[in-house]
Parts: structure tokens; sequence; C-alpha cells
């Protein structure tokens, strides 16, 4: 999962719509932001407990940003959990993103059918599509209508106006049940990292259960088969993609360069991902740089040429995953987890399918890049309030079991099925069943969170892949001035979030002028941004940081 762009609601009306559903008046505090540095949290949220499988050890190393490698399969899978989470017999409600084709429903699903055995009771999904996830979102909050458990991505909730109001109004307070060593009672919560936790907290109450993160939002990936069939290196430099925009693209042959490559091309033009501390010891936003605005360009260009795939062209937000499958679409930026997500689904149609990360480059051949560098936690797991104490801590149990890391039972279960159904094991590799494929998709994963692990052994050459990829990209993480402190962005700002993506989008397919940009940075800082500039320099000077 990555904290891309994608399509807002309440981003477009402001505060309005959602306070008035909440019942905030527009002065209160959070709209105004906040922020805290994150060691000072300490005493809303888990103490880490590492948990430990014994003999499990990875093959290729682990540091602080990079995720342990295993090139194997362990031939034993540990039980974490020897109880049933679900003790009620009552049924659970849950609302999850899905970036897919979705599953069959309770009833003609067997791995709805296995999961929930072992869970000791039924949760139901409310699935719904990823691309345009934070309406539902939005139109849920704005109603006080929540399930039980529901998903939010990072890059979702900072795009609505006074979200922190609306999840201290709606969602439980998870302290009383898991800071500090009452986590006991929840072993596999307790062994997410604290940082990834301590950006759980909202409003100064710990809420979220996170969906621990890399430090790396995305990558750009080609279809390297196809570039070896065509002899076409890797780019190394902005001039590159012009050359392989050229080549690659054959709208007879229904071919294209490129997919949404827009943040791609900011990070390697030079631009932060959000704020960038100055020689002059002021912050400057990603919008008001020259390399963001030399992006703008240079994206505008690839458009003009017809080097973007036309569904991208018709709609910004239109599904990439299955042109890029299919061999329409060359090129794209997405999160790293869709490397192994597209592997086991094109694959089983096309073996020749090879999916590849770009190593990052810098718009200028021989230039320094930089990676931008991703929060501790890009989405959580908010749990309804007011339900009691008895169901509350049922609903933290079923998290906790779907918390079960790399080398346990749980975990095998959740993301792969039941074995000699969903897929079997061959040469110590897991290989994906036609049942498989058609019912077994990301929904109890998203209840939870847990500690990185590069593990996808049943794809040739995707663990070392990755790690080298990795290993190589953290050598040019940013130097973000925010590292460490919880922000949570002002209400103003939020707001102003999509409306002007929508106008870069206009940009991009000509329906506005390049010249504009600049324009649309003024309305911009006029309408909220230079107020977050000074809600941001005030939080980096109490914290140092300027």
């Amino acid at each position: 999962m990555n904290p891309t762009t994608r399509r807002g609601f309440l981003g477009l009306v402001g505060a309005g719509v959602l306070a008035a559903a909440t019942g905030c008046a527009e002065k209160r505090g959070p709209a105004q932001g906040t922020a805290v540095a994150a060691d000072k949290l300490a005493g809303l949220v888990p103490t880490r407990m590492p948990y430990e499988i014994p003999g499990l050890r990875p093959d290729l190393p682990g540091n602080e940003f990079v995720a342990p490698g295993f090139l194997t399969r362990p031939a034993q899978m540990v039980q974490a959990v020897t109880t049933k989470p679900i003790t009620s017999g009552k049924e659970v409600t849950a609302m999850t993103p899905l970036w897919g084709t979705v599953p069959p429903g309770l009833g003609d699903n067997s791995y709805y059918a296995a999961v929930n055995e072992r869970l000791g009771g039924t949760v139901r999904f409310n699935i719904s599509d990823g691309n345009t996830y934070v309406q539902k979102v939005s139109t849920l909050l704005a109603s006080g209508d929540v399930p039980e458990l529901m998903q939010i991505p990072g890059w979702e909730l900072i795009k609505i106006a006074r979200f922190t109001e609306a999840a201290n109004k709606l969602f439980a307070d998870l302290s009383p049940y898991l800071a500090g060593d009452k986590a006991k009672e929840f072993p596999l919560l307790a062994n997410y990292d604290t940082a990834a936790w301590q950006f759980g907290v909202f409003g100064g109450v710990l809420q979220g259960i996170p969906w621990q993160n890399e430090p790396f939002p995305f990558a750009l990936f080609v279809r390297q088969d196809i570039l070896d069939e065509l002899g076409l290196p890797h780019p190394k430099s902005t001039d590159d993609l012009l050359t392989l925009g050229k080549e690659l693209t054959d709208a007879k042959k229904k071919r294209w360069a490129f997919g949404g490559v827009d943040q791609e091309l900011q990070r390697a033009f030079g631009a932060p991902r959000e704020w960038r501390k100055t020689a002059q010891g002021t912050l400057v936003h990603k919008y008001e740089t020259d390399e963001f605005a030399a992006a703008v360009e240079f994206l505008t260009k690839l458009f003009e040429n017809g080097w973007v795939h036309p569904d991208i062209v018709a709609n910004a937000f239109a599904d990439q995953k299955a042109p890029f499958g299919s061999g329409q679409l060359m090129m794209l930026k997405d999160g790293l987890g869709s490397w192994h997500e597209n592997l086991g689904r094109f694959l089983p149609d096309n073996p020749k399918f090879d999916q590849q990360p770009v190593a990052p480059f810098a718009a200028a051949a021989g230039q320094a890049p930089i990676v931008w560098r991703n929060e501790p936690a890009s989405m959580f797991c908010f749990v309804k309030k007011g339900l009691g104490d008895a169901r509350t801590r049922e609903l933290l149990a079923i998290a906790d079991w779907c918390s079960a890391p790399f080398g346990t039972q749980e975990y095998e279960l959740v993301n792969n099925g039941v074995e000699g159904e969903h897929y079997k094991v061959e040469d110590g590799k897991v290989a994906q069943t036609a049942l498989g494929r058609k019912e077994v998709a990301p929904t109890y994963m998203f209840l939870s969170g847990r500690p990185p692990a590069n593990s996808m052994s049943q794809y040739d050459g995707l663990v070392q892949s990755l790690w080298d990829w990795q290993t190589g990209a953290a050598k040019y993480l940013e130097n973000d001035p925010f590292v460490g402190i919880r922000v949570e962005v002002p209400s103003k700002m939020a707001g102003l979030v999509q409306p002007t993506e929508d106008k870069l989008n206009e940009i991009y397919r000509g329906k506005r002028p390049v010249s504009e940009w600049k324009t649309i940075v003024k309305e911009w800082q006029e309408q909220g941004g230079n107020e977050a500039r000074e809600f941001y320099s005030k939080v980096a000077k109490e914290n140092g940081r300027l």
C-alpha cells in the first residue's frame, strides 16, 4: 500500500459538511492542526514487545529502512494465537478498500469460511473500490453510521477536513486497552514499532491500529519482459524517459509508455514530499519549488506527445493495473506491495510477465537523486466508539489475530488461504490455485498491521530484487524536517489538496495552460497554504528543526 493521491470528496467542500455532521465549531483546535514530538506520546501507546518466532532467521538482514528478506518458506508455521478471538457469537461488521476484483461474498467464498472458522465467528466485509474509497469514507463519517472496524488509508484521511474531530466522536479510545504494558493482552499488536503506534494518535487520542510502513512510498515499475524484447534499458534520467516514451508507444499495437508517473517525476526533479527547509531557515512547500514546476511542465509533454495510456488521459483515477498486466502500459508508479500482487494476478495467464522496479534516478543524468520518505504508518483500522468494554476487547482480539507476522499459521491463512484448496506448495514455494485467485483478496489483513517482511519467495528472484532495490534506495532518503513529529494537517490545508490536484490534472490534459501553474500556486497560498506554513514553521521551531 502507498500514499498516492486518490479522488477526494470532503476535501472539495472544505470543513462545512463534516463539521455540521459532528457538531464541531469552526474554531476548535484540531482544525488548526496539531503536532507533538512522537516520544511525548509514550503514555498513550503500547510498549513494544517483540514477538519472536523460534528458529526463524532472515536470509537477508533487515535494518531501519530495509525489510528482512526470506528466500525460502518456513517448513513449519507457528500457531501464534491458540484461542478464538470471537467469543460472543455476534457478527462483526468491517469496511476495507480493495484495488482489484471483489471476491465472492459470504456463503459463496470458502476462504472467508475458513478464516471465520479460525476467528470463531463471522466478519462481514463491506469492500469498496480503493480508487474512490475516500468518497465512501467521507459519506459514512458525515452520517455517523460507521462499521465496527473501519480501515482508512492515511493518504485519504489527510484530505478530509476536520477528520480528527470526526474520529474523536466516532471511534474508540484504544489507550485503556493498549497503553504501556496493557498491550500484553494483545501481544501481536504490541509487536508493532512504537513509531507506527504514535501515528495512530489523533487529537491526543490513540484511535488507529496502524499498518506499519516501510520508508519507501512507491517505486517506478516497468514491464521488464517487454523492455527486454525491445532491447530497451531502464531510464536513468528524464531524457531517457523521453526516449522510452517514443520507443515504447505504438497506438496501433495498443501500447503506451506511461501510466500515472506524476509523483515519480516530482521526486526525480528533486521536489520534496511536502515541506523543505531552505538555506535561509524557512519552509517551502513542494508546490512552491522550481523542481515541482519543472515536473509539471515535463509531465505535460508526455501527455501532449500521446505517450500516456488513453484510459489515464480520460480519467486520472482509472485502473492502471489491468492495462499494465495486459501489456498496454509499460511504466507506472505504484507501491512496492503491487509487485507481488501483480505477479500473483498476471503470471498464471502470462508466464513471461515480469515486473521490475527502476532504481531511483534524478532528472539530470549523473545527479544524485532523492527518495521520498514515508511516515511510520500509512493505513489505520479504527474501532467504533460506544460498543462497551467486552465488544471492544473482542474486536481488538480480532485485530491481534490478524496481526500475526510472517512465519505463523495465522499469517499464512490470511495471506494465502487453506493449503490444498487456495494454494499448494511446490518445491517449498506457494502456488495459488484457480480457487485461490478467485476467492482470496486483501481483506482481513486490513484489520491490522504487522512489521514488514520481504517474504514472497514463491516468485523467483522477487525477494532478492526487492532487498537490492530497498538497499539502494535507502541511500537517497530525503531529510524530511518533520521526521519523528506527529503532525496532524490543518483543516484548511487538507481541504486544498484535491482542488489543487484537480487543477494539476487539467494542466496535464491540456485543459489549462502550463503557465497557469503559478496562478494556481498563488491561489493555494492565499486560500490556506501560507497559514499552513506558519503552523508548520511553528512546529519546526518548537522541535528544534528550524
